[in-house]
């Protein structure tokens, strides 16, 4: 895969003459740089790239192309005389082979080579492991001489960590509490909190909160309504809220009272917009507001039940910022060998279902789940082997071969997540927090947790 980057960003050219000026006693001695002795651009060329992935085969597979990097956006600053490159190239970028095209005031410039100046030329292949010093030589009418300009100090920056590599953290130390495991459960996040609604093996009913900051969880605190018939899995974060449906009606967790007057709502599926989709007693999917009030109906699909488990992602149509669409995931039975997907524009009056559509569907993997994370939905089963992505709203799926995959092994303190499940249940939320960060955060039957992330979605400072 060809990478290209921002066009050549130059800084202001600061044509002013430099000046040093040092005492000696009461004599002042000048060094005129002439204003002519400037770096006017800078860019490189092709550079080695390893690439890593996996072969037809399935087994891991390293190879080195040539990639250019003639459009990386260099800065060069003028007053600090200093070339670089804001946005750092890929963790396994080359940078000791580096062919540089560079343009100054006149065509006469130096870099320092082991402790000398020795004549550039744009064929050279350089070493920029460690920082380059670049100088224009041009003619000083004070000195009467050809004279160095004040030198240029040139990196290249790598990342350290390769960008696009998923890392994975465990925390074994917060649970529910002594002996609760949950046998079922969903979880949401709103606001740096993530909420779990779940059910015991006594089919008691239980809510729990932890607050989320940058990675880091504070511990899981016991919110439990004093409500009975709650259906767990209509949890759904709305409005700076989480809104449940309890024996046929809206709640929310701030109030824990009855909304509105609908009393046959059987699930919630989804936010769009101002709206929550919510399933029905007669089988309709109908859009209410906040405020429990009815927007419409709906029509669904005939046959098709949305009462239980399911994972839906909504989000705002590429084409048209003002539409809705909701895409819905739910394991299909035993017998399926594809999952079931549905979908909904908010323009429209009725839902679809996706025809499986080999090779390319989604495989109906025990306890799916579905996420939207880096801009794609991600789905996967319970033994947490394979990510598959789709791009198109869950119409076609790709298995992730790349980066974007699971521990398979013990390694750096991480197991497989099968091992933390332990054939228990497990529900999964993204933590999507802006300049905090994206996480996705699996929760097991505990309430142990494992989070994993994009080195490129670290939190920023």
């Amino acid at each position: 895969m060809k990478l290209r980057i921002l066009p050549v960003l130059v800084a202001g050219f600061m044509s002013a003459t430099f000046l040093l000026s040092s005492c000696l006693g009461n004599d002042t001695s000048e060094i005129e740089y002439p204003a002519t002795s400037s770096i006017t651009s800078f860019s490189i060329g092709t550079l080695h790239q390893t690439f890593y992935g996996k072969s037809s085969k399935g087994e891991d597979s390293i190879y080195v192309d040539t990639i250019s990097y003639a459009d990386c956006a260099f800065t060069i600053d003028q007053i600090n005389r200093r070339i670089y490159n804001k946005d750092s190239l890929p963790k396994d970028v080359d940078i000791t082979r580096v062919v540089t095209s560079i343009e100054a005031d006149i065509a006469a410039i130096y870099y320092e080579k082991n402790g000398k100046d020795t004549v550039w030329t744009s064929t050279d292949s350089l070493d920029f492991t460690n920082d380059i010093i670049f100088k224009v030589m041009a003619f000083s009418e004070i000195q009467n001489n050809f004279v160095y300009g004040q030198g240029y100090r040139v990196s290249i920056n790598v990342h350290k960590l390769n960008p696009d590599s998923l890392v994975w953290k465990h925390f074994d130390s917060s649970t529910f509490g002594e002996g609760i495991k949950l046998t079922e459960q969903k979880a949401v996040y709103q606001n740096n909190n993530i909420y779990v609604f779940g059910k015991t093996s006594a089919e008691e009913t239980k809510v729990f909160r932890t607050g989320v900051d940058r990675g880091n969880i504070s511990g899981w605190e016991d919110i439990t309504p004093a409500i009975q018939g709650i259906n767990i899995y209509s949890a759904l974060a709305f409005e700076n809220d989480i809104y449940y449906v309890a024996n046929g009606q809206l709640y929310n967790l701030s109030s824990n009272s009855p909304i509105g007057a609908l009393n046959n709502l059987v699930n919630l599926i989804s936010a769009t917009g101002d709206v929550m989709l919510a399933y029905t007693s007669d089988s309709k999917v109908c859009s209410i507001k906040a405020d429990g009030s009815k927007e419409k109906d709906i029509d669904f699909i005939d046959g098709e039940d949305m009462s239980g488990r399911l994972y839906a992602v909504s989000q705002t149509a590429s084409h048209n910022p003002s539409l809705w669409r909701t895409t819905v995931m739910k394991n299909g039975a035993e017998t399926d060998t594809t999952a079931c997907i549905y979908s909904y524009t908010s323009s429209d009056d009725t839902w679809v279902k996706y025809q499986p559509n080999y090779p390319t569907t989604c495989p109906n993997q025990k306890n799916i789940s579905m996420i939207k994370y880096d801009g794609k939905l991600f789905a996967f089963g319970g033994l947490f082997d394979t990510f598959r992505s789709s791009v198109d709203n869950g119409l076609n799926w790709n298995e992730e071969t790349g980066y974007m995959v699971f521990p398979t092994e013990e390694k750096n303190g991480i197991k497989p997540l099968s091992s933390y499940r332990q054939d228990g249940t497990y529900s999964t939320v993204v933590e999507d927090n802006g300049s905090k960060g994206s996480f996705m955060w699996f929760i097991w039957q505990d309430g142990t947790m494992t989070r994993g992330h994009l080195n490129r979605l670290m939190p920023k400072e």
